[in-house]
């Protein structure tokens, strides 16, 4: 495994180019992100296309939320308009890239394997410490249970849409259907995991702490100082762009 494929990694890079973005003051910041997040989303082999339609709920939202910053802009504070529509534009741009930048690491990669490279480092410490293990396996199946709730209510919607039930309502009368499906479907899988938590508990969870691994994933000197240079590089970017 390189070190750029290394989940710790792979996470520390994503999340240091977002809050560099978030602290970007100039137009040349932007630029520069903007540029680093091309080439990054050619690397990971992503479409930019797929990218935009992964921000089409923010952009929906938009107009709401630019909406309430100028409320309490013009209400709290004693700028001008001119300089509270510029923070309203810095602000939303921002955003506006910072969610583009984690989209493109949740579509490069999963959130699970990060806590499995966690797991992998916290067993080299070999410490038997069971509300630790209790947490990952809290973390571990709420990762899993997620992506099948979300399949089941597309599926559900899929039912409904083929049988022709709901097509012409308006979206107020899909909202309260909403809300009167979803309470039983989450109790479903409520009963799946509590299924799940039985088998383990007979098959002696709890028994053996730490617990081991099926596929570490190793964390070396190697990836320490990836993770330093990754920090090194923005913070040089950060400031030439000032420059």
């Amino acid at each position: 495994m390189t070190f750029m494929n290394q989940p710790l990694v792979r996470l520390w890079l994503f999340l240091s180019f977002s809050t560099a973005v978030l602290f970007s003051p100039t137009v040349y910041h932007w630029l520069v992100y903007g540029g680093l997040f091309i080439v990054i989303a050619w690397i990971e082999k992503v479409s930019i296309k797929r990218i935009l339609r992964s921000l089409r709920s923010f952009i929906l939202f938009l107009p709401v939320m630019v909406g309430f910053y100028f409320l309490i802009s013009v209400i709290m504070s004693q700028s001008t308009l001119g300089q509270i529509f510029i923070e309203i534009s810095t602000a939303m741009m921002k955003f506006l890239l910072v969610i583009a930048i984690m989209n493109l690491y949740t579509i490069g990669s999963g959130s699970s394997s990060v806590f499995q490279a966690l797991r992998s480092i916290w067993m080299q410490f070999n410490k038997p410490w069971r509300k630790v293990e209790d947490w990952f396996l809290f973390m571990e199946m709420t990762l899993r249970f997620y992506p099948a709730l979300q399949r089941e209510w597309s599926r559900w919607q899929g039912i409904h849409k083929a049988l022709g039930l709901n097509v012409q309502h308006g979206k107020i009368r899909r909202w309260k259907e909403t809300a009167r499906q979803l309470p039983g479907m989450i109790m479903i899988h409520l009963q799946k995991a509590d299924d799940i938590a039985h088998a383990m508990t007979m098959r002696g969870y709890g028994r053996q702490i730490p617990r081991g691994v099926a596929q570490p994933i190793p964390f070396t000197l190697l990836h320490v100082s990836a993770l330093v240079i990754i920090t090194y590089l923005f913070l040089t970017l950060h400031n030439l762009a000032q420059i």
